[in-house]
């Protein structure tokens, strides 16, 4: 079992009533309650800048078992439906990254416009990287139409594969990617490379004269998978190799737009590549890029590296370790361990994590049976620990996009569409916590001390969930802005509500009162009688306090905000 030292607040004799009341009906195996109260203090010391385009989308068309965005549209059409354009506008995402993903390594960016010259005006079925047909009625116009309607900043992806592998030539494939610039930032009647089509007047031709002014733009998909392929090359060839590539397509875009910068792959075998491109290009390279998902498929449970079955584990046993992502530090508090972030602190590199996200669950649907629990409100719990990685990160890391933002077959989509269109879209609990912080975020982190923070011991091994000797029950951060400051934690705790105080006196001078916006849900996925379908709500509620000590109760199982604001 799981020992978990949760907090108890001491100073107010109801508090302790409440708290050892609940402890009588607890197993004293699983809890132990500490004498001490935990406090925050936040101080007036900035740490790094939080950009706000870490708390981006990833607008994915895949193709394996999942469609996103075309499984979203009004039936027949290329429109989203209109219930799914109110929660995306509800969602206000910053930044959203199209199409893929790696599909786009794999497709004719061709294929998802109208128009296009020796093809008549209709769009193709492709066909994506495992054999799949995905339809290309929702494409580019359309993404940058909801784009446009939700102030969003774009990042398009573009294929290297067929560079990197030779499935055309360098020189063809650069071609390629510069065209696609020209479809979206060259002005109509502007002087394109020789031998390009008018892809600015077929743009105005399919309903946009203006250009989309896409400013960044990422070289591939996941390249290290390629990287991995290069057989009968020695590291410095396909190093050499690699770097070329990237040199060649990023020069054909820029003769295009000169105004334009670049993502690269920076992960494992792809970062000698990518540094040799940025010597050649320089600034134009402005970022780097990994990639972060846990746990995946998970098909057994192992302790101490002995197999345990799942049926013998607790709901809390499974909630404790399904919130434990990404990673930790010494103190147990998240953090992304992946070398790029080291690599970018020593070389003064800026990152860009285009992908990460909860992603995977029980292995099958009979594991899935078996199990106590399989809960999207703990995929959500452990989606702001993702989160205050990013954050944490904020002096390397600008951008995050998690993934999907639109999807109706994997458990990880941020809005859930029927692709029948039958029944109303939903929020699931991952994208509702992304969408909590981008609401609520100050433009810089803010130091933290401390005291007496609970933890527990996460012993399992679940997938790329690793166990963890040490894990702050209570994950917290600091950022603040000109009009408010902001207390973001996590209560990764199952069953035990914790009260902290939260020690402000040096922000001031704040107002009198705070706002706790809160993430809470059930953990039964399927709703019971008289439950809404959505699993999760975003609470609002007022705190009054002196402006320099707030008291506040974190109920167990949730994410919060507490924004002070400043006094006018």
């Amino acid at each position: 079992m799981l020992e978990i030292i949760c907090c108890g607040y001491m100073k107010n004799a109801w508090r302790v009533s409440v708290l050892l009341a609940s402890l009588c009906m607890a197993s004293p195996e699983v809890l132990q309650v500490s004498a001490a109260d935990t406090v925050f203090h936040i101080q007036d010391e900035v740490l790094h800048s939080i950009d706000p385009r870490l708390f981006g989308q990833f607008m994915e068309r895949p193709s394996w078992g999942e469609i996103g965005p075309e499984g979203a549209l009004v039936p027949g059409t290329h429109r989203l439906q209109p219930k799914v354009v109110d929660l995306l506008a509800e969602m206000q995402p910053p930044m959203m990254r199209f199409p893929g993903g790696t599909d786009v390594d794999f497709m004719d960016w061709r294929d998802m416009v109208s128009n296009v010259p020796g093809r008549g005006a209709e769009r193709p079925v492709s066909v994506g990287h495992k054999g799949h047909q995905v339809t290309n009625n929702f494409g580019f116009d359309e993404f940058f139409a909801l784009c446009e309607e939700l102030k969003s900043d774009p990042i398009i992806v573009v294929n290297l594969r067929n560079a990197l592998l030779q499935k055309k030539s360098v020189a063809q494939a650069a071609r390629d990617a510069a065209a696609l610039v020209a479809y979206c930032n060259a002005p109509v009647g502007s002087k394109l490379p020789d031998g390009m089509h008018e892809w600015p007047s077929i743009r105005q031709n399919n309903g946009h004269a203006m250009p989309y002014g896409v400013k960044i733009w990422q070289i591939g998909n996941e390249t290290w998978f390629p990287f991995e392929k290069l057989n009968g090359m020695s590291k410095e060839q396909r190093d050499t190799h690699g770097a070329k590539c990237i040199v060649d397509l990023c020069r054909a875009m820029l003769e295009v737009d000169p105004t334009i910068e670049f993502i690269v792959d920076g992960h494992g075998e792809t970062f000698q590549a990518a540094m040799l491109a940025r010597e050649e290009l320089g600034d134009k390279i402005a970022y780097f890029v990994f990639h972060q998902y846990t746990p995946w498929r998970v098909t057994e449970v192992l302790r101490n590296g002995k197999s345990v079955p799942i049926e013998s584990l607790s709901q809390s046993d499974v909630w404790h370790a399904w919130v434990a992502t990404p990673e930790f530090d010494a103190d147990g508090l998240a953090v992304f361990r992946n070398p790029l972030v080291a690599q970018a602190r020593q070389k003064g590199l800026r990152i860009a994590v285009t992908e990460w996200n909860w992603n995977g669950g029980w292995g099958n649907k009979q594991l899935a049976r078996n199990s106590a629990l399989d809960s999207a409100l703990a995929k959500g719990v452990g989606a702001a620990g993702f989160l205050h990685a990013l954050m944490r990160a904020g002096d390397v890391v600008d951008i995050g996009c998690q993934s999907m933002l639109v999807g109706n077959s994997w458990p990880i989509h941020a809005i859930y569409a029927d692709r029948e269109g039958k029944e109303p879209p939903y929020f699931m609990p991952s994208g509702q916590a992304t969408m909590l912080y981008s609401h609520h975020h100050g433009r810089d982190r803010l130091q933290v001390v401390a005291e007496n923070v609970p933890t527990f011991e996460q012993p399992f091994k679940m997938g790329d969930i690793q166990p963890w000797e040490k894990l702050a029950c209570l994950d917290a951060v600091a950022t603040a802005g000109e009009s408010a400051v902001f207390f973001h934690v996590i209560n990764r705790s199952f069953d035990r509500a914790c009260a902290i105080e939260l020690d402000v006196a040096k922000m001031g001078p704040l107002g009198m009162k705070a706002i706790h916006h809160m993430l809470t849900g059930r953990l039964n996925d399927a709703p019971e009688v008289g439950e809404p379908v959505q699993v999760a709500e975003i609470v609002d509620t007022e705190i009054e306090y002196d402006g320099r000590m707030l008291t506040v109760t974190l109920p167990a199982r949730t994410i919060s905000i507490i924004e002070m604001p400043r006094q006018k």
